[in-house]
This record gives C-alpha cells, structure tokens and sequence, in this order.
C-alpha cells in the first residue's frame, strides 16, 4: 500500500481514516462551515479516499503587534482584515475591520474569517469570547503585556499560520536582543505628550531598565506628571512620541519649559522625538529600542 498526504491531518482524523480504509469505504470528514477546507488524498492502489482538512486561510489581525508578526513569518497572503491603526506598509491592501481599540465583532465577521488573533491590545477584551459564541475561533495570543508573554505569542501565531520553524527561530532571537544591557545610570523619562510619562510597571519601564537606565518617573502606569514632578525626576534623557511633536513644538521649544530646561536633558539637547510604538507597547524591533536607548545615554 502507498500512502501520500499532502497535508497532516489531525490524530483523530487518521484514526477515522485508517478504520474506513480498513473498511474498504470512503469517508468524508466535515469540517466547520465557516472554514475554508483543503483536500488531501490517501492512495491504496486504485482507491482514492478525499478527506477535509481545516485550515487558516481567512485571518484577521486585531493589534498591529500580532500583524507585525505575522509579516515577518512571511504569511501576509493569509490576512483578510487588520486593525484601522496599523501602518506596516506590507498591509497596505489589507481592509481594516476597525480600531483595536473600541472594535466590533461585526465588523470582524464582514470579511469571513475562518481565524482570528490579537492581543492584551485589544477592546473591549469580551470580543474574543463574543466571536467564538458564533463559530469563528478568536484567540488572545499575549493576553499580558510583558516580554516572556511577547516572546511566547511569536511561536503561538506561527503554529496558527504554518510558520512553526519560522517562528522558534523569530521568538528565540527577540528574547535574547532583549537581554539587559550594561547600567548606564541615566535617567530617563519617557512621554507620550510632554506631560503623560511612562512610570513603574509600563512597557516604557521595562525598556529602560533592561537599556542600563533609570526610569525617573516617579509614578506607576502611565500618568500625568505635574511641572513639580518633572522639576524632581532630574532626567538625563527626554523622549517623546513623535506625532505629538505639533502640540509639544521642536527640541528647542520644548527645552524652553522651565521644568525642562532646569534638566540635564534640556540643557545637553537629549530630548527626542521617536515613534509612541518604541516605548508604548512591546514589538519585533524592541531589541533594536534597546540599543536605541543605551546609545543617547552616551
């Protein structure tokens, strides 16, 4: 007997075949209707027995992380919906289904998933459980927001697009660029709009320290920092993001601050404008903002 699949099937679903082919019938196995299927072949002389395997082909991305990802895995054919903030150039043709934000299990089902994935990103975080109530498998890959928890979604989401080898390799490279680097010292504050800075327990936090810095906020979460606040943090290092460089003004303006311009960082010119994505939330280049911050503390 020669056998050829073209696919793995499921145990259960070999199970099943080698009981019909003992048989000597043919069996077509179902799958869910909201899946696309593909057809595999086991050969036995003449005798030609099809069989459904399900697979992920229709995929929306709810968060720019899980999207980024999914890029570089080199599966971006797959994806038929993305989440309206994200901006990678590879899903420019992709249609939004919403903002991961505030999104919507209708607009989700408008482009007929077979496959959903998103993150911690995502809200409300009911959506998940609201898309599996009717048929089409939702899954929170990195429902925390921390480094372990990112590294881990990288293999999860290549497991769900064929990509296992692909993304063993993708996840064991980020964790080991996100290796703390030598202490600096330096103090850092790290702000979305001149006022709102990240403090204890943020993303923003955990780069910093992992880059040898020191994180000068005072605060937990990302909060507001009073002129007295920033006047006390002393810090070394400014960044903010840059989309907010219109309300803030240039470097030069912003160092004019009285609470800025007190600070070594006012004074040395080290105020930056980077992308809010560096420091807000975890993402495949957070080793290369790593090297970014440990290099503008020299």
């Amino acid at each position: 007997m020669s056998t050829h699949l073209s696919k793995q099937p499921s145990n259960q679903r070999v199970k099943t075949i080698l009981k019909s082919l003992g048989r000597k019938k043919s069996t077509n196995l179902n799958t869910k209707s909201a899946s696309r299927t593909m057809v595999t072949t086991v050969m036995m002389g003449a005798l030609i027995v099809p069989f459904s395997v399900q697979a992920n082909e229709r995929i929306v991305v709810m968060s720019p992380d899980v999207a980024d990802v999914v890029v570089a895995l080199g599966a971006t054919s797959k994806l038929v919906g993305k989440d309206a903030t994200n901006s990678n150039p590879a899903l420019k043709n992709v249609p939004a289904v919403g903002m991961h934000r505030n999104i919507t299990a209708e607009s989700v089902l408008a482009v007929k998933p077979d496959l959903v994935l998103g993150s911690y990103m995502v809200q409300p975080t009911s959506i998940y459980q609201r898309l599996n109530s009717l048929n089409v498998k939702a899954v929170n890959v990195a429902p925390k927001e921390d480094v372990n928890t990112f590294a881990n979604s990288i293999k999860t989401i290549g497991n769900y697009v064929d990509k296992t080898s692909q993304s063993t390799r993708l996840s064991n490279n980020w964790r080991q660029g996100m290796s703390p680097m030598m202490k600096t010292g330096k103090r850092y504050l790290l702000s979305y709009d001149g006022r709102i800075v990240a403090g204890k327990g943020t993303v923003g936090d955990e780069l910093i320290r992992r880059a040898g810095g020191v994180n000068a906020a005072d605060v937990s979460g990302l909060k507001p920092l009073s002129r007295e606040g920033w006047l006390a943090a002393k810090p070394d290092v400014i960044i903010i993001a840059d989309h907010n460089q219109a309300v803030v003004g240039d470097v030069a303006r912003f160092s004019q601050r009285p609470e800025v311009a007190a600070s070594a960082a006012g004074k040395n010119g080290d105020v930056y404008f980077w992308p809010a994505n560096d420091f807000l939330r975890y993402g495949l280049n957070s080793p290369s903002v790593l090297g970014k911050l440990n290099s503008v503390a020299k």
